[in-house]
């Protein structure tokens, strides 16, 4: 139970007139007026949850079909009573709340897996079209019966609208007439009691037949319905009152038919207006940047980043800056006593505390970040402001002594409260002594509690207490301004005398006022004050030291992920390597073997074994290679195998024990096709990674046809008709790649060109550079 002083200290009745005015029905404001608060997890986890998809469709940019409506309880209340007849409007409000409750139907069907929660409060409705559609049929949206409503009233307003003609025809007739005789007034016509009546001048009179229906105040005039007309507007007249019969009985059968949907109307009202509190909550929630906190079923209450949002939104009016705080209430910090200067936020930070608890345990999202924890009391209890009664002859401190007696009868384990200037109104030593009792009582109930004080024994009290801790509001010194920001852990000083200066005391009051003062005091509220403000510093540095430390995670995190890259870089380019390599070894040796038979160094039959055993070797490297995985194959058989036997022990019929040639044979299969795989795999990464090189060497290709240029223009130079020798540069007649004499043999030159050695005879080079004297 919520105590009613607790919603008046906190303001709650602010925010639901908030939220009241973002409903768009009359119902749906006096149902947020009316907000209460939830006593059991489940009910109040739905609401919030409710709340919290309504408002993630808002800021996802999706919205909920139209769901106002116009209040229907009389017509409801009607509908109730047998045989009652309703008229087109009330029919009209009805079917238009059916039919918002069907759209609203569609829409959570179509998307149920967003909106779970709200989804089931569907549950006491159900979509129909008994109400819409033969309303629809009867009634247009002005709210008149349709025609076709039924052949009776069809014929009966066919034969008015023919009756309506011949009048017009008639009167038009006698009007031209007594116009053409002079018989007229200058209105010429009026209409008395819907029927249009000739005005003839009183002069006139026995000249023009008819039934005189009235005069002029002057009775200058008399307005005549001509004897023609008589008889059609009686006629006209009898057939208005079939009309109006068979209009009735419409409307009688048609309530008889919606009849049997009274209570699912009346719970189709109920559900747009919970639609439309919830949608007002929703954008409240987003106006104020509030979320759904974790709910904590262990007495834990953590806010983080907390704004209080009734200021919140006069700031942002205002174009202020609102500070938000962080606190935290557990089992093993249940009370929080609150020091520091005045005018410093510590009772705007308690507000926030029991504002933002009122607010969650009435369903309502809260702000605070999403990491956020909260919990559900039984019993908030408040003692905030000066709350003197003359009516009841009660002083400030006789008021708060009556709260404490409130508070001693109700505090226990599941009680949050809230006092705000703890101890004051009295002796500042015997209303500290009552108040510290009132703590230590309230502490050994078990609890939880945020206070603020200026009592020294209150926060040495505190200190004491192994489940209590004392938290300041920092205070800047050097500028004489609080920071509004709460430190949890020490007791804050109340910078009297330095807040006095601040508010424009003189100095040499304030001295006076120093002197008068306890030397004691002085120096426990000097220590006090270095203590925070030691703190303060602390926490800068704390706070430079977390972001110095979140910039060097993140740069570790670069260069770790950079590394990897650079590791996985070189593993594809050294395969890349090792793959090319040894394709220009088998190359060389094929070239090797070519040169041996062309210049007839070896016979065809020497080259031709030459060649089968390196294709030999080549494929008992592949063939090694293969092995190694059909023995992985075989291993990864005989553990099936066994696991499989295993299987059929437990079973009733032993199964057929396996061929092992067929055995070998699968085996031996499964190893090529792998090893297929694995060659198709190395060969798809290769040519990644040729890709990647080509796209990292297209620089070096530019820089290398630079170079090729400059070798072509060097070429139009006379050739160097000098003696080739081992270290020369050369080229073959024609060619652009230059290499290096390593040898000559037998008028043979073997040319190094750094990625492999090749040879050609000496008369086919051409001489590019001499080798450089010294050069070894």
């Amino acid at each position: 139970m919520i105590d009613r002083s607790a919603i008046e200290d906190l303001e709650l009745e602010k925010v639901k007139t908030a939220i009241a005015q973002r409903c768009r029905t009359a119902k749906g404001s006096a149902l947020a007026l009316r907000i209460g608060s939830y006593n059991h997890y489940g009910a109040l986890n739905r609401e919030l949850k409710q709340t919290d998809e309504y408002l993630c469709a808002l800021k996802g940019g999706g919205g909920f079909p139209d769901l106002t409506f116009e209040a229907a309880d009389e017509d409801l209340r009607l509908l109730a009573v047998e045989n009652s007849v309703l008229s087109e409007t009330s029919l009209l409000r009805l079917a238009d709340i059916s039919g918002k409750v069907n759209d609203l139907i569609d829409y959570l069907n179509q998307y149920r897996d967003y909106f779970p929660f709200i989804g089931q409060k569907l549950r006491y409705v159900y979509r129909t079209e008994g109400v819409t559609a033969p309303v629809a049929r009867a009634i247009d949206p002005e709210g008149s019966v349709r025609d076709e409503a039924s052949p009776e009233l069809k014929s009966i307003r066919m034969r008015i609208g023919a009756i309506r003609g011949s009048i017009d025809k008639f009167f038009q007739m006698e009007m031209a007439r007594c116009r053409a005789e002079g018989l007229l007034d200058e209105i010429g016509e009026s209409v008395i009691d819907h029927r249009r009546v000739l005005a003839v001048s009183a002069a006139s009179r026995r000249k023009v037949r008819g039934q005189a229906l009235g005069t002029s105040r002057t009775g200058s005039i008399i307005f005549i319905e001509p004897e023609a007309t008589v008889r059609l507007s009686r006629e006209m007249a009898a057939a208005q009152e079939e009309e109006k019969e068979e209009i009735l009985r419409i409307l009688r059968a048609l309530s008889d038919e919606i009849r049997p949907y009274a209570e699912l109307l009346t719970a189709s009202q109920k559900l747009l207006t919970e639609m439309d509190l919830l949608q007002a909550k929703a954008h409240y929630a987003l106006e104020i940047g509030a979320c759904l906190p974790a709910l904590d079923k262990n007495g834990r209450v953590h806010l983080r980043e907390a704004y209080h949002p009734i200021l919140l939104l006069q700031n942002k009016a205002q174009g202020l800056p609102t500070f938000p705080q962080d606190i935290e209430l557990n089992p093993e910090q249940r009370i929080i006593a609150i020091s520091g200067p005045n005018a410093g936020g510590k009772s705007i930070t308690l507000k926030t505390v029991g504002l933002l608890q009122l607010m969650f345990q009435c369903g309502l999202l809260v702000p605070v970040h999403p990491s956020s924890t909260m919990s559900l009391f039984e019993h908030i209890l408040t003692d905030i402001g000066d709350n003197q009664s003359i009516e009841n002859h009660l002083s400030t401190y006789s008021y708060r002594l009556k709260k404490m007696a409130q508070f001693l009868r109700t505090c226990d384990d599941r009680t949050l409260f809230l006092i705000d200037e703890f101890g004051t109104g009295s002796d500042p030593d015997l209303g500290g002594a009552l108040a510290a009792v009132f703590l230590e009582e309230f502490y050994n109930r078990g609890a939880y509690g945020v206070l603020t004080t200026h009592y020294t024994n209150i926060k040495l009290l505190v200190e004491n207490l192994p489940q209590a801790i004392n938290a300041s509001m920092l205070f800047d010194e050097k500028t004489l301004k609080p920071l509004y920001k709460l430190y949890v852990g020490q007791a804050g000083s109340s910078f009297t005398f330095e807040v006095a200066l601040m508010n424009g005391i003189p100095r040499e009051l304030i001295k006076r006022a120093k002197t008068r003062v306890e030397h004691d005091k002085i120096v426990l509220d000097r220590t006090i004050a270095a203590l925070q403000k030691e703190k303060s510093n602390i926490l800068e540095q704390s706070r430079n030291l977390s972001s110095a430390r979140a910039k060097a995670d993140a740069t570790s995190e670069v260069l770790e992920k950079t590394n990897e890259k650079i590791q996985a870089k070189l593993v594809a380019y050294q395969e890349l390597f090792d793959h090319n390599t040894r394709r220009i070894q088998l190359g060389r040796r094929i070239e090797a073997l070519t040169d041996a038979y062309f210049f007839k160094k070896q016979t065809k039959k020497a080259v031709v074994a030459e060649l089968t055993k390196l294709i030999e070797t080549e494929t008992a490297r592949r063939a090694e290679k293969a092995a190694e995985l059909l023995k992985a194959q075989e291993k990864q058989a005989a553990e099936k195998k066994k696991k499989k036997t295993a299987e059929e022990k437990t079973a009733s019929t032993p199964a057929a024990s396996p061929d092992p040639a067929k055995e070998i044979s699968r085996a031996q299969a499964a190893a090529r096709k792998a090893l297929q795989a694995q060659k198709k795999e190395e060969e798809k990464r290769l040519c990644e990674a040729e890709k990647q090189i080509e796209q990292e060497i297209a620089p070096i290709r530019e820089q290398k046809a630079e170079e090729l240029a400059a070798l072509r223009q060097q070429q139009q130079q006379p050739i160097l008709h000098l003696p080739i020798a081992p270290g020369d540069r050369v080229r073959l007649a024609g060619g652009y790649s230059v290499g290096t004499v390593d040898r000559l043999e037998k008028g043979i030159a073997y040319i190094d060109y750094g990625w492999f050695i090749t040879q050609a005879p000496i008369a086919e080079l051409e001489l590019v550079e001499k080798k450089k004297q010294g050069k070894k």
